[in-house]
């Protein structure tokens, strides 16, 4: 199949979420944040392991966000309900369309091509009948005729950053054998893993999940020794696939 042409490069302070391989090690194999010990799972991801059906097939990441940095300071204007900034939103368009040629990548590591697409909406600021911007983005990115699931917040359902397969609802999902989860920005996990919990609940077999940035707080002393040992070695995110974690695409 030919890849569509490649869309304008993202400004240069977007990081791929890839480390050199002697740091890989030292990252959460499912959200990709730094870890102490010999754990394989960070304690979020591992609490929510326990739960079967908040365990998806593949997690990509198209970025890095780390606070206080550019990226990062532009997810916050993506996100701005009054007044989205309109350089911070084609960004994130441009992470969106780079993350979607990988497609087929997902699909060969999980064994059954990608028929479905669920865009995780705002909890917080919800209102029926709208489109989210990251909504509006995929409707204009996906390949025209990939179905996209109707995901919605249960009522009463808050952001409280917990894995529950009650908070979201979810229709029209018989027939789906392989949906993408996609939501902007992992921060706890909560939010996008109670989405996979509710699709799973509601009889789809596979899932794979999309965040186009993984944010990261430098405060947090794994996440500094990682940014200090990595220096100057930050690939960007359109030189990597967001499906592994050595950045290469599956054969």
């Amino acid at each position: 199949m030919t890849q569509p042409p490649a869309p304008p490069r993202l400004p240069g302070y977007y990081l791929a979420a890839v480390v050199p391989a002697s740091l890989r090690g030292g990252l959460c194999l499912w959200c990709r944040t730094p870890i102490e010990g010999p754990y394989r799972l960070c304690y979020k991801c591992n609490r929510a392991r326990t739960l079967p059906q908040a365990r998806p097939d593949n997690i990509g990441f198209a970025s890095y966000a780390i606070k206080g940095q550019q990226a990062a300071v532009e997810m916050y204007r993506y996100k701005d309900t009054h007044q989205p900034s309109a350089q911070a939103l084609g960004n994130v368009w441009l992470l969106l369309n780079h993350a979607v040629r990988h497609l087929g990548c997902v699909g060969r590591l999980v064994g059954a091509g990608i028929d479905a697409v669920a865009v995780v909406p705002s909890r917080t600021h919800h209102v029926p009948g709208r489109q989210t911007p990251l909504q509006y983005l995929c409707s204009q990115t996906f390949p025209p005729g990939l179905p996209a699931l109707a995901l919605q917040p249960a009522p009463g359902s808050s952001s409280d950053r917990h894995v529950r397969a009650d908070a979201f609802t979810a229709t029209g999902t018989s027939g789906f054998s392989h949906v993408l989860v996609v939501d902007d920005t992992w921060v706890s996990g909560g939010t996008v893993l109670s989405a996979v919990a509710t699709l799973k609940a509601a009889g789809v077999r596979h899932i794979s999940v999309l965040a186009l940035a993984r944010w990261l707080d430098p405060t947090y002393g794994p996440t500094s020794t990682l940014i200090r040992n990595v220096n100057q070695a930050w690939i960007t995110p359109q030189a990597a696939c967001p499906f592994t974690l050595d950045g290469t695409c599956p054969k």
